[in-house]
């Protein structure tokens, strides 16, 4: 198109070719497989001397016009790139940052070389107007905030798991119910700590997570997500469950090792234990429970204009993660259920501990909730 546009505004095939810096000959040659690809002659030909067609002279119009929209986009995506400058201060969940946004971070900083991005990764809630974030990737429910913006981009699935070591000595929990009588392993959410009260190893003031015997360990909620643990399609079963939790974290990197090697049963994002569960390191326990989602989404302050940086990382961002990107997401593997009670053999060996697997960056495959959970990403 460019060649035939440029034959005809130069007068002539050798013009064109010097224009383009190009061999005369490739001028022809494109000119005449426009010309059969199209179905028409674009131009009349009578010796060296030659003229548009009245199709061709249509095309040329049309070509033009496509040209100079090309032409525009491209400069006006280069003038972003070169106004999009200065720093800005990202907030995001040690599992998805580390995982999933810095490995991606890598070709937006190639495309806007001018910006400068402070990366902060914690998994205390945060927001912009109160810890000063040009932009925050948040993970869970949105904040009700005046001044803040919220645009979603995908929601995390949730499974539990345990280890085939683990189940092998304790057994699988067969109903909901019988989690109380397993190990658990907690997540712990920073911002539910009390900063005022000392770490004397009992839960936080308000949590409802206190042992019916005070001198027995007290309990926590499993995972955070106790309040889901209603009986199993049993309506008068007494809910919320109140699991018996051995460990807490913080971090649900630390929770992914301790069930890995058989630590207990753990609440986990899916992207982040898929492979495990394709290779048989985890069995999911209690499939058949629903577990919920919790979103993924960016939070900006929607009191003040963008500057052309952060405009241009919350596009970035919308395109990357958003729900556009989750459907394009692969099918997840087929999940092992949980065996039920098996004895080991006496004379069976103890397994070794598994080798906690390196954290993938830039994988395309993924879990099919959202793509930010690939194994390239997942949150928190």
């Amino acid at each position: 198109m460019a060649v035939f546009v440029a034959t005809v505004e130069t007068g002539s095939m050798a013009a064109a070719a010097r224009a383009l810096e190009l061999q005369p000959a490739l001028i022809g040659q494109q000119i005449q497989s426009l010309e059969e690809q199209l179905g028409t002659p674009l131009f009349e030909r009578h010796g060296r001397w030659q003229r548009l067609t009245a199709a061709g002279a249509a095309y040329h119009q049309q070509c033009r016009s496509i040209l100079e929209m090309v032409r525009g986009a491209e400069t006006g995506l280069q003038a972003t790139a070169q106004q999009a400058s200065g720093s800005l201060r990202v907030h995001a969940p040690v599992l998805f940052g580390t995982r999933n946004l810095a490995p991606a971070l890598a070709a937006f900083l190639q495309a806007y070389p001018k910006v400068q991005l402070s990366l902060v990764l914690d998994d205390r809630a945060a927001n912009p107007v109160d810890d000063d974030f040009d932009l925050v990737f948040h993970r869970g429910e949105w904040l009700d905030h005046p001044h803040l913006e919220c645009l979603p981009l995908c929601e995390e699935a949730l499974t539990m798991v345990a280890s085939p070591v683990y189940l092998e000595r304790q057994g699988g929990p067969q109903r909901a119910e019988e989690l109380v009588r397993h190990q658990c392993l907690g997540f712990m959410a920073p911002d539910e700590l009390s900063e005022e009260d000392p770490d004397d190893g009992r839960p936080p003031e308000g949590l409802d997570c206190a042992s019916e015997d005070e001198d027995e360990d007290w309990d926590a909620p499993f995972a955070g997500h106790d309040e889901r643990f209603g009986a199993e399609e049993d309506a008068d079963a007494e809910a919320p469950l109140a699991p018996r939790v051995v460990v807490q974290a913080n971090n649900a990197l630390a929770l992914h090792a301790l069930a890995l090697h058989g630590a207990g049963i753990a609440v986990l994002p899916r992207a982040l234990v898929a492979d495990d569960l394709a290779a048989g390191r985890l069995v999911a326990v209690l499939p058949g429970l629903s577990l919920g989602v919790e979103p993924l989404g960016l939070l900006l302050r929607s009191d003040e204009a963008e500057s052309p940086a952060l405009a241009a990382l919350v596009d970035w961002a919308l395109e990357r993660f958003g729900p556009q990107a989750a459907a394009a997401t692969l099918t997840a593997p087929a999940v092992p259920e949980a065996p039920a009670v098996v004895a080991l053999a006496e004379s069976e060996p103890e397994p070794e501990p598994l080798a906690l697997p390196q954290l993938a960056a830039g994988e395309a495959g993924g879990v099919p909730v959202c793509q930010c959970q690939a194994a390239d990403t997942v949150v928190d």
